[in-house]
């Protein structure tokens, strides 16, 4: 019998995004289930920080560049971290890819055009 990964849609990426936010929120941001949503939205973190990358070089807005660039490396630290509060990490990481998202949605329909 093989297993196959699949690879994460948008959809799913949000999902688990808002379900970081609200465990983090309103449930146990430790155990088991916390513990597989921190490394499935950290693999998120990491397919999304380069078309992000890309979308942000891009930009011919210093600024926006700037804040864009910042977005993916701090999203890269917090996806680095493997300590600290629990709660506050998995806010982090499902904020942190909810941005990613955001641009590399913004990325995806700028090469459609």
């Amino acid at each position: 019998m093989s297993t196959t990964q699949q690879v994460p849609t948008t959809v799913d990426m949000a999902r688990d995004s808002n379900l970081a936010v609200t465990l983090a929120n309103y449930g146990t941001p430790t155990g088991l289930t916390a513990d597989e949503l921190r490394k499935r939205l950290r693999g998120y973190i990491g397919l999304l920080a380069e078309p992000t990358g890309q979308y942000a070089e891009a930009l011919g807005d210093s600024r926006a560049k700037d804040i864009a660039q910042n977005t993916v490396e701090h999203a890269q630290r917090v996806a680095a971290d493997r300590g600290g509060n629990p709660e506050a990490n998995l806010r982090l990481l499902g904020k942190s890819v909810a941005l990613l998202l955001r641009y590399a949605g913004d990325h995806q329909r700028r090469q459609a055009q």
